[in-house]
C-alpha cells in the first residue's frame, strides 16, 4: 500500500502522522499504516482527538539517565556525576524537576536562552549548556520516552575574549607563595602545567608508562581532541618528574600515576587562597587553564612556528593556535620596517 502524504514510515516501524488545521499542526504516532490513515482522516475532518502524551519521564529523569550513560561510556578517570551537578540543577530549576519532556516546547527552550543570556554568561557556557539539555531530550526520545523530536537553541558564536596568561612577576609570586606556605609539590605542579601546556585532566591522568626520562619525550593519551600526541620535557620539567620519581618511591608502575601524591581538591582549594593572597580574587580569567595559556603564549613569543606550537599544545585545529599570533612582536616591528621604508620612496 502506497504511504500518504503526510505520513511517514519511523525506522522503529511506527507511524508518524503530522499535518495542519487550523493554523495547529497535529502529530500523533501509530502502530499500523491502516491507523496512521485512520487518524489522518480524524485530523482533517476535526474530529482528532489527541490521546495524552505517555508522560513516564520527567527532564529530571532523563537529565540522570543520560549523565549515568554518558559518565559510564566516558574514557576519562575523572569523569563522574558531579561535573554534572551544577548544569542539570540550572535546568531543572528552569523548567522544573517534575516537568514532563513533551511540556518542554521550542518556545520553552527558547525562554530558556534567554535567561541564561540575561545572566550574561559565556556563549560557550550557553552552547554547553544547550547540548546538555538537548542530548539528554533526544536520549529519552530515541528511547520513545517523549513522542516528538526536540527542539535546540541556536549555536552562538564563541568569543575570542582575553588570553589570560601569567606575567613573570605574577608566576614569581605564585610560586614564592606555594613554597612559602609549605606547598612544594604545588609549587611544583604549578610549573610543569607552564613547562608543558598540559590540561588539568591532562597532567593528572599522566601515567609512568607515558614518560621517558631518558628521552625526555612525554606522550599524552587521553586528550581532549583524543589525538595523541607526544611533548619534549624541558629540563625543569623533567626536574620536576624526577622528583615526583622520588615521591613514589622510585616505583615507576607503568600504571602508576605521577602525580598520585597531590589530590585535585587540595590543590584547588590552595589555588583559590593563593589567588586571595596575590590580590586577584576578582580576576575571573585568574584559574588553572591560564597556566596553559601562558605556555602557549611563551611558544608564540619566542618564534616557534604555529604548526608546531598547534601540535605541542594539542589544538583541534591551527584557527585555534591563530588567536595567539598577536603575541608575535617581530611580525609587527617588520610590518612597521616596511611601512618606513615605503615612505621614504615618496620623498
Amino acid at each position: 500500500m502506497q504511504i500518504p502524504k503526510g505520513i511517514t514510515h519511523k525506522s522503529n516501524g511506527k507511524y508518524a502522522i503530522q499535518t495542519m488545521r487550523a493554523g495547529k499542526r497535529l502529530n500523533a504516532t501509530t502502530d499500523t499504516l491502516e491507523d496512521a490513515i485512520a487518524v489522518k482522516k480524524q485530523m482533517l475532518d476535526g474530529s482528532f482527538q489527541k490521546a495524552l502524551a505517555p508522560k513516564s519521564i520527567t527532564i529530571s529523569q532523563a537529565l540522570t539517565s543520560y549523565v549515568k550513560r554518558r559518565v559510564a561510556n566516558s574514557t576519562s578517570d575523572n569523569m563522574d556525576a558531579q561535573k554534572f551537578k551544577w548544569n542539570c540543577k540550572v535546568i531543572t530549576d528552569f523548567f522544573g524537576d517534575d516537568t514532563y519532556l513533551d511540556d518542554i516546547t521550542a518556545a520553552k527552550i527558547n525562554l530558556f536562552a534567554d535567561y541564561m543570556g540575561d545572566q550574561e554568561w559565556a556563549n560557550s557556557t550557553i552552547n554547553y549548556m544547550s547540548t546538555i539539555l538537548f542530548n539528554a531530550m533526544n536520549d529519552a526520545y530515541e528511547r520513545e520516552q517523549m513522542t516528538t523530536k526536540p527542539a535546540r537553541m541556536k549555536h552562538l558564536s564563541q568569543e575570542n575574549g582575553r588570553i589570560r596568561f601569567l606575567t613573570k612577576d605574577e608566576e614569581h609570586n605564585a610560586i614564592q607563595y606555594l613554597q612559602g606556605s609549605g606547598h612544594t609539590d604545588y609549587s611544583d605542579l604549578f610549573l610543569f602545567y607552564i613547562e608543558t601546556g598540559m590540561r588539568k585532566s591532562e597532567a593528572f591522568n599522566l601515567k609512568w608508562s607515558d614518560v621517558d626520562l631518558r628521552t625526555r619525550r612525554i606522550t599524552i593519551w587521553k586528550t581532549k581532541t583524543n589525538y595523541p600526541r607526544t611533548i619534549q620535557m624541558t629540563p625543569m620539567a623533567h626536574d620536576i618528574l624526577q622528583r615526583a620519581l622520588i615521591k613514589s618511591n622510585n616505583q615507576q608502575t607503568n600504571d602508576g600515576e605521577v602525580f598520585a601524591h597531590i589530590k585535585v581538591r587540595h590543590f584547588g582549594r590552595t589555588w583559590i587562597k593563593m589567588r586571595d593572597a596575590l590580590g586577584l580574587t576578582n580576576d575571573e580569567d585568574f584559574v588553572l587553564h591560564a597556566l596553559r595559556h601562558t605556555c602557549c603564549t611563551r611558544l608564540v613569543e619566542t618564534g616557534t612556528d604555529l604548526r608546531t606550537v598547534m601540535e605541542w599544545m594539542g589544538h583541534a585545529t591551527l584557527e585555534i593556535t591563530q588567536r595567539y599570533s598577536h603575541f608575535i612582536p617581530k611580525r609587527m616591528d617588520d610590518a612597521v620596517g616596511k611601512l618606513v621604508t615605503l615612505r621614504s620612496s615618496y620623498n
